[in-house]
């Protein structure tokens, strides 16, 4: 059996048995037949005495919340622990890294990623097409420090974020980049015209 089957077990039983009930409740007053006799009206001349309620300690609350808190933490922990190891399986990792996408409408998007050293950006439809791909240089230097750029100044980042998704961030940065690319394609082809 695997651990993790053999944990949620364990873990499944400690949380039922902390759960049983800490006291049983009995009938101290009889039947009600009993009951009924003792309230006649010829019992009435009888002063009732009520009896004190035993005084309940939180102790063993205090115990039982503090324990199913604790197995409960416990719990969480075995599984992040469980996903973050089946995410690593899933993660590939090698020479494959997504840098991020921009979305263009209906299962349309535009991919950055990168395979060893070339960087490739693929347009993601029906199909997956090669729309460019970037070797190792210049460009691909300033757009991988475009990507890892955070900004400095904090009250900065505290309001971009506020204001911003990280998706819209992104969106941004990429036409920006995008943008720029054009202008510099353009660039050459005016001053050799």
């Amino acid at each position: 059996m695997c651990t993790w089957k053999k944990w949620i077990r364990i873990l499944t039983i400690c949380l039922l048995v902390s759960l049983l009930p800490l006291s049983v409740a009995e009938a101290k007053e009889g039947t009600v037949y009993e009951q009924f006799e003792k309230d006649s009206p010829a019992n009435q001349s009888e002063t009732k005495v009520i009896p004190e309620p035993g005084k309940a300690s939180v102790v063993p609350y205090a115990l039982k919340f503090i324990g199913s808190f604790l197995l409960i933490l416990l719990f969480l922990f075995i599984v992040l622990k469980y996903l973050s190891k089946k995410t690593k399986m899933y993660a590939g990792g090698g020479p494959f890294h997504a840098l991020g996408g921009h979305s263009l409408g209906n299962n349309r998007s535009l991919q950055m990623v990168m395979v060893g050293d070339t960087l490739y950006l693929l347009g993601v439809g029906e199909d997956v097409n090669l729309i460019r791909a970037i070797p190792p240089g210049e460009e691909q230097k300033r757009m991988l420090q475009s990507v890892a750029e955070k900004p400095i100044d904090t009250i900065t980042k505290w309001g971009s974020g506020l204001k911003k998704t990280s998706q819209e961030k992104w969106d941004e940065l990429l036409i920006k980049q995008l943008k720029n690319m054009k202008s510099e394609s353009d660039q050459p082809k005016r001053g050799g015209e």
